[in-house]
């Protein structure tokens, strides 16, 4: 389905190696990995893509040398339900840039623009590695707003977050990762409003922030 799923957990807890892993880009030896009953494991990371899964890499990788409209354009498709000129609606600040280059945007807006080349690929399901860390709050709650909009689209959305907020907002189902395996999974409104499952898990409570 298209319920969002968020999984949080401390650093080091192989977060992004899950995500890797889903990409192919790192070899899985146990479990299974599939896609709407389609196994995955053992492509290759451009037929995954190809078969409908987008990642937003931690670190938000952009080329230095290609403007942002340049970026849109490289991946954009016809009949996809995002196009460029949808993009600069919902993200005006990438309006505004589109004549720059990767190097002269900033980290939120190198961001926007990750995630906007992601949802142009037209993807079932986008997976986004931590896309809220360093981002100033005023564009913490934009990006908290575009992906509460995904499921109403049909794309599947998988979340790694260090932000609780991030993680309890966007998703109905959070999954906490301690050292490499999924520990537990709760609704995410059972996890935002007990302090104490924060604590244990995170080692954090959110405590109104």
């Amino acid at each position: 389905g298209t319920m969002p799923l968020a999984i949080v957990g401390r650093n080091g807890m192989g977060k992004t190696t899950l995500c890797q892993a889903v990409m192919g880009l790192v070899a899985v030896r146990e479990g299974e990995i599939a896609l709407a009953g389609q196994v995955l494991n053992g492509l290759p990371p451009f037929r995954i893509a190809r078969r409908g899964i987008a990642l937003v890499p931690q670190g938000r990788r952009t080329f230095p040398s290609l403007s942002v409209d340049e970026h849109l354009r490289l991946v954009a498709r016809r009949g996809a339900r995002w196009s460029p000129e949808r993009v600069y609606e919902t993200f005006p600040r990438l309006a505004e840039r589109r004549r720059n280059g990767g190097t002269e945007l900033s980290g939120g807006e190198q961001q926007m623009l990750a995630i906007a080349r992601a949802l142009l690929m037209d993807p079932k399901l986008v997976i986004m590695d931590e896309p809220s860390e360093g981002l100033a709050p005023v564009i913490v709650d934009h990006l908290i707003t575009v992906l509460r909009g995904l499921p109403a689209e049909g794309i599947g959305l998988l979340l790694i977050e260090q932000n609780l907020r991030v993680a309890t907002e966007v998703a109905e189902e959070v999954a906490i990762m301690v050292t490499g395996r999924i520990a537990t999974s709760m609704p995410a409104r059972e996890l935002a409003e007990n302090p104490e499952l924060q604590r244990r898990y995170l080692g954090v409570a959110t405590g109104g922030h």
